[in-house]
């Protein structure tokens, strides 16, 4: 009889404990992810800026002006939106900007990511909003960064981690460029005198920057002469993507799979009768409609560009209007 109380009494307390398990947040789980410097917005990845420096680019003159400041900086932030604009233009009319001259070109290192005070009570409308707690380098100041993850178009920074790994894919690529895709407005970067393109020349990238007119993060590409001018930097991504902007080799290659014709044609962006589809893609693009017209006897095509039709019959062009 003893020995069955003592084994009740063992199972009892066994099974008379309580344990508890930690569950980690889908947040803290996030900030594990390390950065990997291949993209400059994160969209949802938010957390992974933890820990990064941050640029604050400028604004061209044209959106400088007539509003003078920054959106969505905050001393602090709170639930009940009275939040404290940091560096206030002071303006009654703008009091929600920051001041322009105190922000731009500042250095930021993201120390933490927060939710949205309301993103749980009202996640359509804040779900996807977070503050990016931010150090100002020069003052040590501290401040908060309204961050909404689908927008990146006003995403206002550059990660200083994404602009060294640009540098380090984009520097020495070089490319070749059709003849209306260097406008005929570019200078030298170095002398301010127009640029003078010679068909089928080859640009090298010799530096990443932001020009000082735009504020756009820019490849500073040099030809053999020795003229620079500044390019979209998204080139670098997937040139073949860019109609009329080729890598090097694929330019070569080209040039010896068509013959020398056919490339001067694809680089003046035009199409002759006779050119493959591959050939009118690598000039014009990609059509914005393709109809078809099937017989018992032939199979035919239109491509429907915004000012210009082809027509197709056994791969190659036979009229143009």
């Amino acid at each position: 009889m003893k020995l069955f109380l003592l084994s009740m009494l063992t199972i009892s307390t066994t099974y008379g404990q309580i344990t508890t398990t930690k569950i980690i947040d889908k947040s803290q789980n996030l900030e594990t992810i390390k950065y990997d410097s291949v993209n400059n917005f994160l969209h949802k990845n938010v957390y992974q800026y933890i820990g990064q420096e941050l640029y604050l680019k400028g604004k061209s003159e044209n959106d400088r002006k007539p509003r003078d400041g920054y959106v969505d900086f905050y001393t602090e932030y709170k639930k009940n939106f009275d939040n404290i604009v940091y560096k206030c233009c002071g303006d009654t009319v703008f009091k929600i900007r920051s001041k322009y001259s105190e922000l731009a070109g500042k250095y930021f290192k993201v120390v933490d990511v927060i939710k949205h005070p309301k993103a749980n009570e009202m996640p359509s409308l804040y779900g996807d909003k977070y503050y990016l707690k931010l150090i100002e380098k020069s003052s040590q100041d501290t401040l908060f960064y309204e961050y909404y993850t689908k927008s990146e178009y006003n995403f206002p920074f550059i990660v200083v981690g994404y602009f060294e790994k640009l540098k380090s894919i984009a520097i020495g690529k070089k490319f070749v460029f059709s003849s209306n895709r260097i406008d005929t407005k570019k200078t030298d970067i170095s002398t301010g005198n127009p640029i003078v393109s010679k068909l089928g020349e080859t640009w090298e990238c010799v530096d990443v920057t932001i020009d000082e007119k735009e504020f756009d993060l820019s490849l500073v590409l040099k030809d053999g002469i020795g003229q620079k001018m500044i390019y979209d930097y998204k080139i670098t991504t997937d040139p073949e993507t860019w109609v009329g902007i080729y890598t090097l080799n694929h330019a070569i290659k080209y040039k010896n799979q068509f013959g020398l014709d056919i490339w001067n044609t694809i680089l003046l962006g035009k199409v002759k009768i006779g050119m493959t589809k591959e050939m009118c893609k690598l000039s014009w693009g990609e059509p914005q409609k393709i109809n078809e017209t099937i017989t018992s006897k032939s199979k035919s095509e239109q491509w429907v560009y915004s000012d210009n039709y082809l027509y197709f019959a056994n791969n190659k062009v036979i009229a143009i209007q």
